[in-house]
């Protein structure tokens, strides 16, 4: 699928700001991964990235859910121990290994498009910090280390490729919750679009769940309302339909 933004969704997103409203980026990816200047510059009023673990409202810190130093070398020593690729997410940095990563398309991808962005994981190790990791899982037991870690995270599996390791109880609703407890918006007054299975919880507990038409069957089982495609304006249409813009 391209890789753009609908000028329509732009113009959304300013409408928006216009008529009063405020307007979050929400990812499951760090901080770090949001640099695109297209993206930022369409003015968001804030980021909710790391599946919840971190918040920013008007370029300052909210929140940022750092994982225990002590439970982070646990996790990368059980990864190592069952052989399963990783990549430790923080605010600022993306730590992995170069040779094990670029086994998968996803990490030579990474090691590309992040390149400026990443350290080796062995050798920084008092450098380490991070609110998530990604590890790839084709091939190995992760069930078994899903069981060993299941006190401190909660895990999000893509298929038989990928699992984000997510600390317990953080997620995109966890984000929302936390936005409009600091900001003293009301929950139901929240407007939540997504896509995929990771936008599940999300989807479920704002006001109004909306699902791009191009999106996974699963986000359309938890929305309230499936607009269009992405890229056939769906997100314009469906502040429209709403009357938001």
């Amino acid at each position: 699928r391209d890789n753009f933004i609908p000028q329509s969704t732009k113009d959304a997103i300013r409408q928006l700001r216009e008529h009063g409203h405020l307007t979050f980026l929400c990812s499951g990816r760090t901080r770090v991964f949001i640099n695109s200047e297209e993206l930022l510059g369409m003015g968001f009023d804030g980021i909710v990235s790391g599946c919840g673990t971190f918040i920013e409202y008007e370029g300052k810190e909210l929140l940022y859910k750092a994982i225990d130093r002590d439970v982070l070398k646990k996790s990368v020593d059980l990864f190592y121990k069952y052989d399963m690729p990783m990549v430790i997410e923080g605010r600022h940095k993306l730590y992995m290994d170069a040779d094990i990563i670029s086994r998968d398309a996803y990490g030579r991808y990474l090691l590309e498009a992040m390149k400026d962005h990443i350290m080796p994981i062995r050798g920084n190790e008092e450098q380490w910090e991070a609110s998530k990791f990604t590890v790839l899982i084709h091939d190995t037991d992760y069930l078994a280390v899903m069981e060993q870690l299941k006190e401190y995270y909660d895990f999000l599996v893509h298929g038989d490729v990928a699992m984000e390791v997510v600390p317990k109880g953080y997620n995109k609703a966890s984000g929302i919750a936390c936005v409009c407890e600091k900001l003293g918006i009301d929950v139901k007054d929240t407007y939540a679009f997504g896509d995929s299975a990771n936008d599940v919880d999300m989807l479920d507990f704002a006001g109004v769940g909306v699902a791009m038409g191009d999106g996974t069957d699963v986000a359309k089982e938890h929305a309230d309302y499936v607009t269009k495609g992405l890229h056939e304006d769906g997100i314009y249409h469906a502040l429209k339909h709403f009357e938001l813009i």
